[in-house]
Formats: structure tokens, C-alpha cells, sequence
């Protein structure tokens, strides 16, 4: 009799099916004019929030923005290569109040060349683009980027992204968190 239970307990197994997927887990990306509607939202005071930390840095304090590229400086799911308009509106208020525009991806070494040229195309004012090595992990590569420019005398006032993976580590002043949608969105 007690080898017929893990018997009785397989077979009951293949039969009753498996319990519905959550809303969640089947729910499909929204349409691109929601996305943006979420993005804008995401970015309400972001100028304002900026204009102010110009207006209190101390004298010879060297200010920089970090903005992640993809689904977040460029629309690379819903419309490639094309800008995300409220973060270059964003980026290009930080360059005209002398604030750095740097970017940092998780894309690799061989693309960096490529990345610049295309948020240049895009018209995004570009002071450094930071790429992730090859074999390096992406959570690495993010922070080891923005280090890089604390290291290099600025101070990142603002991080702007749409994974969590953006947001690893406390070498910034504030985070704008766009949206992923479960990341979903890469």
C-alpha cells in the first residue's frame, strides 16, 4: 500500500492542470502612446528638480546627469533609434545649464561608437557614453560605469532608467525610474 501513494500521487499530478497564469505574467506590453503617457509621468519635475540643484551647487562643483539608452533615452522597443522626447527635453536642459549628459548602457564595448552616433543622430548632446565590458554583468557595469564619472570630479545629480539593474548602488543624488513594466521592457 505505501508504494501505491507516490503512484497515486504522480498520476494525480499529470492530471489536474496547472493553475492559470496571473494577470501579470500574461500581460502584454501596453501600446506605445500608453508607454509614453507612463514615461512622461515618470519625468514630471525632473526639470525643475534640476534647475533648483544647479542653482544650489557650490562653486566649482561639476554636476552630471546618467541616462540609461535603451526604452529610456531611446525608443529602441516601440520605435528604434527614434529619442524618447521628455528625456532628451531633459538631457538637453541639463546641457544648456552646464550640467554633463553622460550615458551608460548595458550594451557591450563594440557598440559604443555606434551608441554615440546614434543618440548624436537622435539629438541628444553627448559628453561620454559608458558601455558594459564583455563578460561583465550588467549590475556591475552600471555601477562601475557612474563611479567612473564621480571618479572623474562630477557629482550625478540625476539617474534616469527603466530597470532596476540602473538604479543598483548610491553614487547619485535622485532616480527617475521609467517604466519596464515588470521588465518586460528591456
Amino acid at each position: 500500500m505505501p508504494r501505491l501513494l507516490p503512484a497515486a500521487l504522480t498520476a494525480l499530478a499529470l492530471i489536474v492542470p496547472a493553475p492559470p497564469a496571473t494577470a501579470a505574467q500574461t500581460r502584454k506590453l501596453p501600446s506605445e502612446s500608453v508607454w509614453l503617457a507612463d514615461v512622461h509621468a515618470d519625468m514630471v519635475g525632473s526639470r525643475a528638480f534640476l534647475a533648483d540643484r544647479v542653482a544650489s551647487a557650490v562653486a566649482g562643483e561639476r554636476l552630471a546627469i546618467n541616462l540609461d539608452i535603451d526604452n529610456t533615452s531611446l525608443a529602441t522597443h516601440y520605435a528604434p533609434q527614434q529619442p524618447v522626447r521628455v528625456v532628451r527635453r531633459f538631457a538637453r536642459f541639463a546641457h544648456r545649464h552646464g550640467v554633463a549628459v553622460f550615458f551608460n548602457t548595458g550594451r557591450d564595448d563594440t557598440e559604443a561608437a555606434k551608441m554615440q552616433r546614434l543618440l548624436g543622430k537622435a539629438g541628444f548632446p553627448v559628453d561620454r557614453v559608458c558601455t558594459r565590458h564583455v563578460d561583465e554583468d550588467v549590475v556591475v557595469s552600471k555601477q562601475r560605469c557612474r563611479q567612473s564619472f564621480v571618479d572623474s570630479g562630477f557629482t550625478v545629480v540625476a539617474n534616469v532608467g527603466n530597470r532596476s539593474t540602473d538604479f543598483v548602488g548610491s553614487d547619485y543624488e535622485r532616480a527617475f525610474r521609467l517604466p519596464s513594466y515588470g521588465n518586460k521592457l528591456s
